[in-house]
């Protein structure tokens, strides 16, 4: 991506002249079909521009199909259709016209050409349609993270779902998921909503990364550690790790909605700091203060990340693989 200049001093609003210059990059070929824009907060810090202008950009960029928005990964350029003589796309109604007008000359009965045209119709739309699957965790920082790993599955398309939400009746699996996945730990809790609305489920192993537990194991023993966290079910599986790993450290923690000033204190001093994967592109403003402050400091920040079992991740793609077939034949 080239460098974006913004005038605030022009009349066009700040949202738009970003817009419209990742636009024009898009149409001039500089950012591709599939790339990733950096993240509302990245993108603020190099136009000088708020979080909220940025996402108001990448909204109105969404709106008109130059990039697709992926929860807990990101925006992406979007493939666009092919343009025609003088930038203008084909008129539909005269491809449909050319169309008709050769079929007839065949002497095609008016009945079978419906019934062709009926058949090649549903083809093309089930081609198009990719496997949907609920990606299911029990905190939303890990979701975010692992959530465009399992996307990047061929024809799978993920949505995201907290265990807690879809147990309380907050939220409901949309119809359009064929299949659910669900980390192994949480399957028993899960199974039974999974049978009642009858969603075939998958599971698969969570880990905490190879880089975590290394950061982790050289933390000095009797060393504080600061944690900063969103949701309750994070900070259970830090400090579990924690424990696994024989640290009986004392923990400063703090919830973004506590906002614990003597976690900043303990950050600044360069005490070790644990924080959510995600924090980046879903952090409060206070959470991404205290990040930089202690960067500042010398602070070591130990990013919480987990991955999916190589094991599980084969058995994953198998799985939509398969059902991908099953959807092509039409026995889904």
């Amino acid at each position: 991506m080239e460098k974006i200049e913004i005038d605030k001093n022009s009349a066009v609003p700040l949202y738009l002249q970003l817009a419209r210059q990742v636009e024009q990059q898009v149409e001039e070929g500089i950012l591709a079909a599939g790339e990733r824009l950096l993240s509302e907060v990245r993108m603020a810090e190099e136009t000088g521009l708020s979080v909220g202008t940025v996402k108001k950009a990448y909204t109105w960029l969404q709106d008109r199909g130059v990039v697709q928005k992926v929860r807990g990964g990101g925006a992406y350029v979007q493939e666009r259709l092919q343009k025609h003589g003088q930038g203008q796309a084909e008129n539909p109604a005269a491809i449909v016209e050319e169309m008709f007008s050769k079929v007839m000359e065949s002497g095609i009965p008016m009945n079978k050409l419906f019934l062709l045209a009926q058949q090649k119709l549903v083809s093309r739309f089930q081609e198009k349609q990719k496997i949907c699957a609920a990606l299911v965790e029990c905190n939303i920082e890990t979701l975010h993270s692992i959530a465009p790993v399992v996307e990047s599955i061929p024809n799978l398309s993920v949505e995201t779902y907290v265990l807690e939400d879809l147990l309380s009746g907050n939220r409901v699996i949309s119809s359009r998921c064929n299949l659910a996945f669900i980390s192994q730990s949480h399957y028993q809790e899960f199974i039974g909503y999974a049978d009642a609305i009858r969603i075939p489920t998958e599971t698969f192993a969570l880990v905490e990364s190879r880089e975590t537990i290394a950061r982790l194991a050289t933390i000095p023993e009797g060393e504080p550690i600061c944690i900063l966290y969103r949701s309750a079910a994070f900070l259970k599986n830090v400090q579990r790790t924690l424990h696994f790993l024989g640290k009986t450290n004392q923990q400063i923690c703090s919830g973004e909605e506590e906002m614990n000033e003597a976690i900043d204190k303990y950050c600044r001093q360069g005490l070790p700091l644990i924080i959510p994967p995600d924090y980046i592109e879903y952090a409060s403003a206070w959470t991404l203060q205290v990040v930089a402050r202690a960067r500042k400091s010398k602070c070591r920040i130990i990013p919480m990340e987990y991955e999916i079992d190589q094991g599980s991740w084969m058995h994953m793609v198998e799985v939509a693989e398969k059902m991908d077939r099953q959807k092509e034949n039409g026995e889904i």
